[in-house]
């Protein structure tokens, strides 16, 4: 039972109590209380699903909606602290009726034996709020998920209207690569930052500090000084640096190089703003709020495409690097950085809203700090790895243009970035937002292992490998079945024989979507349990695999290249998903090998099912309209048509129960099947 004194002039008994107003008067010294509620693109939730009500069910999902009131029962009236909040005690000489109470002496200082029995309370209390996050994650996972993919459907709708008009603006030719590269440079330096120490270090470090006397919130506020500290020493370096990196990094030559290089210096400063947006998403996310972080991309789509109208009423379609005035350049480069912008700054008035309140304190030694900074040293050096990987592959990909004969088309690097936009949208809404919303809850999983056993951590291991894959496979099939049209239709502005180019690009990344969710799995697992050594040899395994393809692709026929490359993240992905599988048996003592493959199989038949006849479908309704482009959409949707009712017969003829449970939750808020079912 959790403790809580009622205050003076609290009423009755039967009565909740009123808690003051965080951080308002009377409340002196005290540090503001928080409690979980996010909107999303939710990112994560939209990058999750939860349109509008809290991730949470029970006491945390109230004290989110209504932070101004006491969660109680009819047996305790004792409010649950938030992350942050000190935990309060009565005075010893308090009389029953209930006086002020004073904040709790910290752990070690006190001697009386109402001292000791106010830290085990404290202790209690926040082991409660621990435990009450966790079963309201695990209960409401399925929510959790829809509510980010709700929120990641909306903003890949958006990226999708996004990619079409940017490919109308800049064309696939140099102009494009320019514009990609120099957009895509920061995020090759937020990966660094936010997978090898946001995502790797924070998330799980402040789920650890939530069970702390205080909640957390001196520790935390020193990790986040640090860390923003951090942030802004690298975005000013980078900054300063773009037109070096731009140099050094890509195979651009002349007026691609200069359009690049003025572009760069532009799109660099995302860095700062995006490492903010995963630091505030993983505040967010580590209190089970996963709704605003889902949601914000949209602002950042919206943004972006409000540039691109603007330059295309302007100037219209701007292929050639040579003819780009300052004014071009900073209507598309600027507009691309102030979505970037405009998407870490909703986020504000939701951490407000929640009770998070940020204090900055400088100074770790003696937090515990060491362990935590050999580990994020471990995956950044993986990051590095993995980062120096991509970069030399884009290297790779920028280059085919040059080294293809005058007049010829051939896939450069914005074709390759136009495929990986359409195979980022499945992996998006399907396979990273359940893993988000898996991730807090293997981590705590994990950190309950001496009492609880591995029994949870196992069964979260098993979800993370099945259900993503559940709708990961048919889309993968659907995808490869449907590329040309897919590719001609969406891409409008670009040329037929440009599709032609990029359509082989998404056939070979759909057949990575499984093994590339996988290996992302595999990285939120190693982060889960701290393992950075273990991260650190498996990405490098993956790397050595996708630059050997890299390597060929450079030495081999130009019109061939990025496809090679392509091979190669089926290869590496592949490699790394069994290698990690056959790890992760090991360390959780079994997994339920058989089944996952088991289901793996049913799902590709019942896959290949539907895409059969949707390909040939496709096939038949382009060549009937002269590949034109009202044909292309056509073949889209006549074939998903197909594809879904061949999918849902193998479903039926294989007994595929776990689709039925993966589209529950979809269904029920849509209100096609009750909830109870």
């Amino acid at each position: 039972m959790s403790y809580r004194p009622r205050r003076a002039g609290d009423g009755s008994p039967d009565k909740p109590a009123r808690s003051p107003r965080w951080g308002g008067p009377g409340d002196a010294g005290s540090v503001p209380e928080q409690g979980p509620e996010l909107p999303q693109e939710t990112s994560a939730a939209d990058y999750s699903p939860g349109h509008g009500s809290s991730s949470h069910g029970g006491a945390i999902d109230r004290l989110s909606r209504r932070p101004e009131r006491a969660v109680h029962s009819a047996e305790d009236t004792g409010r649950i602290p938030a992350v942050g909040a000190p935990i309060r005690r009565p005075r010893a000489d308090a009389p029953a009726s209930g006086q002020p109470d004073e904040p709790t002496q910290p752990v070690g200082r006190g001697t009386s034996n109402s001292d000791e029995t106010s830290t085990e309370m404290t202790m209690t209390n926040m082991a409660a709020v621990d435990d009450e996050i966790d079963a309201a994650d695990r209960k409401n996972l399925g929510r959790n998920s829809l509510l980010m993919a709700s929120g990641t459907l909306v903003s890949r709708v958006l990226g999708m209207v996004n990619a079409m008009l940017l490919a109308k603006v800049v064309g696939q030719a140099l102009a494009a690569d320019a514009f990609r590269l120099a957009n895509t440079l920061p995020n090759y330096i937020l990966v660094l930052l936010s997978g090898g120490i946001l995502n790797a270090v924070l998330l799980p470090q402040i789920t650890k500090a939530m069970k702390r006397p205080d909640g957390g919130k001196d520790f935390v506020d020193r990790l986040l000084t640090a860390t923003l500290t951090l942030i802004l020493v690298v975005a000013v370096l980078c900054t300063a640096g773009a037109g070096v990196l731009m140099r050094v990094l890509y195979q651009l030559e002349g007026a691609g190089l200069h359009l690049g290089i003025a572009f760069a210096y532009i799109c660099m400063p995302q860095v700062l703003f995006y490492a903010l947006f995963a630091v505030l998403g993983n505040l967010l996310n580590a209190r089970g709020s996963f709704g605003a972080f889902g949601w914000a991309p949209v602002v950042n789509n919206v943004v972006a495409i409000g540039g691109e109208i603007v330059f295309l009423s302007l100037w219209g379609q701007q292929a050639d690097p040579s003819v780009w005035s300052s004014q071009m350049v900073w209507t598309l480069a600027g507009s691309a950085t102030l979505g970037i912008i405009a998407q870490t700054l909703v986020l504000l008035p939701v951490l407000k809203k929640i009770g998070f309140r940020y204090t900055p304190r400088f100074g770790l030694r003696g937090y515990g700090f060491g362990q935590v900074g050999r580990f994020a040293a471990l995956t950044f050096i993986a990051l590095c790895i993995a980062q120096a990987g991509g970069i030399y592959i884009a290297n790779v990909a920028s280059g085919m243009m040059y080294r293809a004969p005058q007049g010829t088309t051939v896939a450069g690097y914005a074709a390759y970035q136009n495929a990986m936009t359409l195979f980022q949208m499945p992996y998006s809404l399907i396979g990273f937002s359940i893993l988000t919303a898996l991730f807090p809850q293997l981590a705590r999983a994990w950190q309950r292992r001496a009492s609880a056993g591995l029994g949870d951590a196992r069964d979260l291991v098993y979800r993370g490998l099945t259900l993503p894959a559940v709708g990961i496979i048919p889309v993968a099939f659907l995808l490869m079945a449907l590329a040309r049209p897919i590719v001609r239709g969406i891409y409008w502005g670009i040329s037929p024989a440009q599709a032609s180019v990029t359509a082989p690009l998404l056939m070979l990344m759909a057949a990575a979507l499984l093994p590339f969710t996988i290996v992302t799995f595999q990285q939120q697992f190693c982060f889960a349990l701290e393992r950075g050594f273990t991260n650190l040899w498996m990405q490098c395994l993956v790397t050595a695999v996708q630059v050997g393809f890299g390597f060929a692709a450079q030495r081999l026929d130009p019109a061939h290249g990025v496809e090679i490359i392509c091979l190669g993240m089926i290869a590496g992905n592949s490699v790394l998903a069994i290698v990690f599988v056959l790890y992760a048996r090991r360390e959780m003592e079994g997994i339920g090998l058989a089944r996952m493959i088991w289901l793996y199989l049913r799902l590709a038949v019942a896959s290949l099912l539907g895409a059969t006849p949707a390909y040939l479908v496709g096939r038949v309704v382009v060549a009937s309209q002269a590949d034109s482009l009202i044909s292309q959409f056509g073949a889209m949707a006549l074939g998903a048509v197909v594809f879904i009712i061949g999918f849902l017969i193998g479903v039926k003829l294989l007994a595929i129960d776990e689709f039925r449970a993966f589209l529950r939750p979809i269904l029920r808020r849509l209100h096609l099947v009750r909830s109870a079912e």
